[in-house]
């Protein structure tokens, strides 16, 4: 039987002690066993494919993901008995620390400092997988009858690059159950949950789904109140060893690890425990900068959206994500799907019906004149919403939920930039664009968020800039603009109290200013008329219901606007009331964090 240990006597203290001849033999040996390596020096030089230098070097400038100095105190280095692993994870590997890699020399001490124990689970490293499932709260804890791992959908995951104990398993299969029939909003019949799977099974199955792994894992560990710190700095780490080869950098699963672990960031963002921690907000907004940072320059290495046409789940998740950034901040989109001109796909085009088939929602608009280039978009929305009207009814339309959640996302961003180029005097030459046309699209802003989210609860503070955009456009106008188009008004004044009303709604406060501005306005609008009848809710409703509506969506959701307008006969709120009121509302770094939280992280809404 071959030699298993070897003692050595110290009983001097080790000094001046040297390895005889069978100690180095030993020790020589047992490092081959464990893994194969050569006494040779290494080539100082590589061959690489043409420019994957500068590719590397790109994404190193514009991709450092730890913030330099922060990491000894924030990033908690694991003492425990390490495990041996076929695949034993690697904070930094040796090619990382070269003037090339996404680390700098100064971040090279961090990197040292980063978990980088075989095994995934946090608790398990210290205290074993059984006593770590102890940890999850009740209502979290895994079902009884799981053993191990019990995701048929996946198939086996024993040849997953990273090692799974029990634990991590019910992390994953958390994600998994919660992600996938959640993935496509405009889905509320789950025809895309397979579609889902697929993607993340692919994710989680590729041999450089390292960090997509660890990433999710920090997700779900988020979800059930764990510390996830520790997976998202293994992710971290597994991403910066792949950005270091051109062939993995901009990988499909290397991509979507990064747009996970962005989400992860933005989440914290709305985490109210973070507030009065300067040292943890910065390092969030540090974090949250690096990752968007490369994800972008991925992206556009990548080729652009359009290069992702194979893999369509990640190219929607992209543009839902790039675009709803840009809806909670302001800001440019981080990437948009474009066809080979530069120009974004017309939703119009896939109708062979006529602008006269709309003609009874499109007459108020043209009666407002509104701008010829606004009005394109209004017809495209239009034809899009009568669509998904009947998607959300019988499931039925001519085309599927993934190219509808694209066409949703690249109406808002159309959206967006016409109201962008407005701001900057570029739309219609040189007249100045009319606020009416501002508030016009402003409002069919809200309403497509709205209608494409079925499912969605309020949407807190993720409109409050548009929102907020909104009530200073009417209050540039007089009512009398509107005159010939009442119910338009009435129209546009709803989609801002929905608005500012999800806010409150979320936050309890139904007197807020902004709400009130709107609720009041609508009041005055039902009272010119309604002169000689007090007007209900349902008489709303059935004005609105004749403009741009999805019945199943908005029904509901402006019935909750009763008691704010005042038609149940109490909190009846005056205009005058929006005086008082700031132009800046809301955080943007929380409205951003809450916009990813309710729309990308459904595991934290998992059905018990």
């Amino acid at each position: 039987m071959p030699t298993q240990f070897m003692f050595i006597d110290s009983s001097n203290g080790g000094v001046n002690a040297k390895p005889d001849k069978i100690v180095r033999s030993f020790v020589m040996k047992s490092a081959r066993n464990k893994k194969p390596w050569s006494t040779r020096p290494r080539s100082s030089k590589s061959e690489e494919p043409p420019g994957a230098k500068d590719q590397r070097n790109s994404l190193s400038r514009n991709y450092s993901i730890v913030e330099k100095g922060s990491c000894r105190s924030n990033v908690p280095r694991i003492q425990c008995n390490r495990y041996p692993a076929p695949n034993d994870s690697v904070a930094t590997p040796p090619s990382s620390l070269t003037s090339d890699s996404v680390f700098s020399s100064q971040d090279a001490v961090c990197a040292c400092d980063s978990p980088v124990s075989s095994l995934t689970s946090p608790q398990a490293e210290c205290m074993g997988g059984d006593e770590a499932l102890a940890l999850i709260p009740p209502q979290h804890e895994l079902p009884p009858n799981y053993n191990m791992l019990n995701l048929t959908s996946l198939g086996t995951l024993d040849c997953l690059v990273v090692p799974l104990d029990r634990h991590s398993e019910g992390l994953l299969h958390r994600f998994i159950e919660a992600a996938a029939p959640r993935l496509i909003p405009v889905d509320p019949h789950r025809f895309s949950q397979q579609a889902g799977k697929d993607w993340i099974q692919t994710c989680v199955q590729s041999n450089v789904g390292a960090p997509f792994i660890y990433a999710v894992l920090a997700c779900s560990a988020r979800a059930v109140q764990l510390d996830p710190e520790v997976y998202k700095w293994r992710a971290v780490s597994e991403v910066n060893g792949l950005l270091s080869d051109p062939r993995t950098s901009t990988n499909d699963t290397t991509i979507a690890a990064v747009l996970i672990l962005l989400a992860n960031e933005e989440a914290e963002l709305a985490d109210p425990k973070r507030r009065g921690d300067e040292n943890k907000c910065k390092l969030t907004r540090a974090a949250n900068e690096a990752h968007h940072n490369g994800l972008r320059t991925m992206i556009q290495q990548r080729g652009g959206l359009a290069a992702l046409n194979g893999n369509r789940v990640l190219q929607v998740c992209l543009l839902m994500h790039s675009i709803a950034q840009s809806i909670s901040t302001f800001k440019q989109p981080y990437a948009v799907l474009v066809n080979a001109s530069g120009q974004v796909e017309d939703y119009a085009v896939t109708t062979s019906q006529l602008p006269s088939a709309f003609a009874h929602i499109l007459r108020p608009f043209r009666e407002l004149n509104i701008d010829r280039s606004l009005l394109r978009i209004i017809f495209a929305s239009t034809v899009f919403i009568v669509d998904l009207t009947d998607w959300y009814s019988c499931g039925i339309c001519p085309t599927d939920s993934l190219d509808l959640q694209k066409h949703a996302s690249l109406l808002m961003y159309r959206l967006f930039d016409w109201h962008q180029q407005s701001e900057c005097g570029s739309v219609g030459g040189p007249t100045p664009t009319s606020p009416v046309d501002q508030s016009v699209c402003l409002a069919l802003l809200i309403f497509l968020v709205n209608a494409t989210e079925p499912n969605a609860g309020p949407l807190g503070p993720r409109l409050s800039k548009v929102v907020t955009k909104l009530r200073q456009s009417l209050q540039r106008i007089s009512m009398l603009r509107w005159a010939k188009c009442p119910d338009l008004l009435l129209w546009v004044l709803t989609m801002g109290a929905l608005g500012a009303g999800s806010y409150s709604r979320a936050n309890k406060t139904y007197g807020d200013p902004c709400l009130g501005f709107f609720t009041g306005n609508i009041k005055l609008a039902l009272a010119g008329k309604f002169v000689h009848q007090r007007p209900s809710i349902d008489h709303l409703i059935d004005i609105l219901g004749s403009c741009l509506w999805v019945p199943s969506v908005f029904n509901k959701r402006v019935r909750s606007l009763s008691m704010p307008i005042g038609l149940c006969g109490t909190c009846i709120i005056e205009v005058e009331d929006a005086s008082s009121s700031e132009d800046e509302l809301v955080d943007g770094e929380y409205a951003l964090g809450h916009s990813t939280t309710s729309r990308f992280f459904a595991v934290d809404r998992l059905e018990g």
